[in-house]
Parts: structure tokens; sequence; C-alpha cells
């Protein structure tokens, strides 16, 4: 599904200022082992979709009123994506390692601990994940900076991806004892808690609060047609399109249910998701659940 110009702008926009954040950031000269360390980050920072990111932006824009063009790297909304991307990239790093998923490829490159080691993949995972709370308190206002730090750090911590993550180890060994209500809750844990999280943060920016329940049920609802389409993906996508190694992913939706009683979950979910984007009037998070539901990759 080809990409508008508008999504373009917003992804360009959010990659060049992580690249200059993270310019001032690893601005002074260090050791060659700490050298080589900053092509890790940057390349564990380089080529995720943004979609929260995006998200988190086009809610602050659409509730203020507000053009991409007035938006500048230490403004608050940049300083929310560039935080959400980092934890994100973090999430994945980790994800990734030989302990975890043992992936080697994402978006057609290899993951960060098959192309620099093992080690590296760990440790950039850990700077990656601190770097995002440590943008978040340079936010202006203090107590929007504690609420989100708190929303970003409760969509990682216990209850959160630490736990949605131990259980899909658990079960991938334990797959008779899944049926779609724990999984559903797994993703509600691994993955959806910071795509709300993205969702809310752009609402706090805007001080909209009236319809917060609306953001909450909307980010709800699509972080599990994202988590339902990657798992189509598996079956259907091939590692060309995809990017990355697929298969039968036997703690999925599919593997519970089979193709057609998914693809019909995923058909129910996105009409919710369209009815609630409805409400916000704004055709451009109508076009991401579009994109949620039609990606190949």
């Amino acid at each position: 599904m080809a990409l508008p110009k508008w999504y373009n702008e917003y992804k360009d926009l959010i990659e060049k200022n992580i690249d200059t954040y993270l310019s001032r950031y690893l601005a002074l000269p260090m050791s060659k082992p700490l050298e080589d360390f900053k092509e890790v980050i940057s390349y564990g920072f380089s080529w995720w979709k943004k979609l929260r990111s995006i998200l988190a932006l086009e809610f602050y824009l659409s509730l203020t009123w507000k053009h991409i063009s007035d938006i500048k790297i230490d403004d608050d909304i940049m300083k929310v994506c560039i935080a959400l991307e980092s934890v994100h990239a973090f999430s994945l790093l980790h994800d990734d390692l030989p302990c975890m998923d043992n992936d080697e490829l994402r978006r057609w490159e290899l993951t960060v601990w098959k192309k620099y080691g093992e080690y590296n993949g760990v440790l950039a995972g850990d700077m990656l994940n601190t770097i995002c709370f440590e943008i978040i308190s340079d936010i202006k206002d203090a107590k929007i900076s504690q609420s989100i730090s708190k929303l970003i750090s409760h969509s990682v911590w216990f209850y959160g991806m630490v736990w949605g993550q131990i259980e899909d180890i658990y079960f991938e060994n334990n797959v008779s004892e899944l049926d779609i209500s724990l999984l559903s809750d797994l993703h509600a844990k691994k993955t959806g808690k910071l795509i709300q999280a993205s969702i809310l943060s752009g609402v706090m920016l805007s001080w909209e609060v009236a319809n917060i329940d609306v953001y909450w049920d909307f980010g709800k609802k699509l972080w599990l047609a994202f988590q339902i389409k990657d798992d189509l993906l598996d079956v259907e996508g091939t590692p060309e399109e995809t990017g990355k190694s697929v298969g039968w992913e036997e703690k999925g939706f599919v593997y519970l249910i089979w193709v057609d009683a998914t693809r019909k979950i995923l058909w129910d979910v996105i009409s919710e998701c369209h009815a609630i984007a409805k409400k916000l009037w704004s055709e451009k998070i109508d076009f991401i659940v579009d994109y949620v539901e039609n990606r190949k990759k």
C-alpha cells in the first residue's frame, strides 16, 4: 500500500530530528569502542515504520489545528516522537535477541545483534530505553512530563511489555494452554500499551481531555488490528514483502482459529476503528487504519 505524501513528510521530519538529536547527544569524541557503538545506536534507531510517533504527531496536530511546518525539534511534541521511537526501538532490539525471538532480519536488514553482536544488541537496547525518559523529562510542563513518563513506563514495565514478553516466551513451549483471550491479553501488554501511550501522549500535549476514553479505545482496537495483521502476514507474506522471516507463528491468532476466522476478526476490528476515526475528524487517522489493514510489511 503506497504511503501518501503527508505520511512521508511526517516520517521524514521525525527521522531528521532523531538524527539531529543523536548528533547532539553523541557529539563528544570518545574512545574507539564507543565511537563504534555510536554506529550501533544509529543503526538500531534507523529503519522502523515510525507508526507510533506519527500517531502521536497527528493526534497532536489535529487537536491543536497546527500544521507540520510549525513543528521544530525542541517542541514538546517532537520530544515525545523521538522518545516513543527510542523506546520502541529498544523493545525490538531486545525482542530480536537469540534468547528471545532469535530473529535475524527486520525490514530487509540484519537485526542489530546479528550485524554487531549480541552484547551490542543488549546494550543498545538498554541505552535507547533510558534515553526515552531523559527526553521526556525535558518537556516544559512538569505535570505533563510526569504524566507522559508514567504512561510510557507503564507500557514497558512489569504489567506491560515485560509481562507480555514473559508470557510470549512461555507459550512458545506451552501452546496447548493458549486461547484467544490469553493471546489478546498477551499482545495488549506486549504491543498494545505502547500504541495507546503514543496516542494519549499526543492528546495530553494538546490539552484535549474531553474525549480521552474515545482515544484510549481507538488505541486499543488499532493495536489489536495491527497484531492480527502481523499474524496473517506470518502465514500469507513472504520474506521479500515483509522484510523479515516468516512462517507459521504457532502462538498466533491464525494458529488458534485459522486464516478465515482471523480475517473476519480483523475486518470487524478495522470497521470499529473506522467508526471511531470518523468521530476524530481526521482523514489521516482514517488512512492509518487502512494502512494497518492492507500493509504488506
